[in-house]
């Protein structure tokens, strides 16, 4: 099995008779991380909210096992790390497949809950994912597991927070559940932060979800709907 995510190529092997996922820098892995800290950086200086994106070699040092110790104490899961190089990175294999598909394939709404409840412990704890759309979440049953760390910074700042639960929703926005899981999230954020969303992650929604979207239709539908009652007024 193979496929290509933005930053690496990533395969399914066996390796010592269990399967597991070798994700395997790509020539081009540095410019599409640029990309990402650029849009990062861009969109923060246009809300007049500027805010420091991760530095190359704390993308990769977050990959690693402190990061993972780190989250775990939170209470975060993680796929059990194998082994990483500067080039390779050797994780467990998940068989639930990303959050994006389950949700799309119809799984229950109370996925999108354990992420925004995930979501909520790591802004309490003093950090953020920054990318977090819903395909950096794996299905373990009726849990979830949060995978692509690279990005995570210390960084409690309105916009970083925001910028999470903006990039959350912006990755659900072409389906045909979006109101559903966008409840169900912001019910798991609410149980974890005691704050509701704020204005501002609705703006980052709005924008990212331009580039994430593969519906336009149903994305443009979905920015309609009345989310107000999420807000914090």
């Amino acid at each position: 099995m193979y496929f290509v995510n933005w930053q690496r190529e990533v395969s399914v092997k066996e390796w010592n008779g269990q399967k597991v996922v070798v994700k395997r820098n790509k020539p081009t892995k540095e410019f599409h991380e640029f990309l990402i800290i650029y849009t990062y950086s861009l969109i923060s200086i246009l809300l007049a909210t500027p805010s420091a994106p991760p530095t190359f070699s704390e993308i990769m040092k977050n990959e690693g096992r402190d990061m993972r110790n780190n989250l775990s104490m939170m209470g975060i899961s993680t796929p059990a790390l194998i082994s990483i190089s500067d080039n390779d990175l050797v994780e467990e294999y998940i068989e639930g497949g990303d959050l994006y598909r389950a949700l799309a394939l119809g799984q229950v709404a109370s996925l999108a809950f354990e992420a925004g409840r995930l979501t909520g412990r790591l802004h309490k704890a003093g950090y953020a994912f920054v990318d977090n759309k819903a395909q950096n979440y794996l299905v373990r049953g009726d849990s979830v597991i949060r995978t692509d760390l690279g990005f995570i910074q210390r960084n409690s700042s309105r916009y970083a927070k925001s910028m999470d639960i903006g990039s959350f929703l912006a990755s659900v926005m072409d389906l045909g559940r979006y109101s559903e899981i966008e409840m169900a999230f912001y019910e798991g954020y609410l149980s974890e932060s005691d704050s509701r969303f704020s204005h501002l992650s609705l703006l980052i929604r709005n924008v990212l979800s331009l580039g994430f979207s593969s519906d336009s239709k149903v994305t443009l539908r979905n920015m309609l709907l009345n989310s107000a009652g999420l807000l914090d007024i």
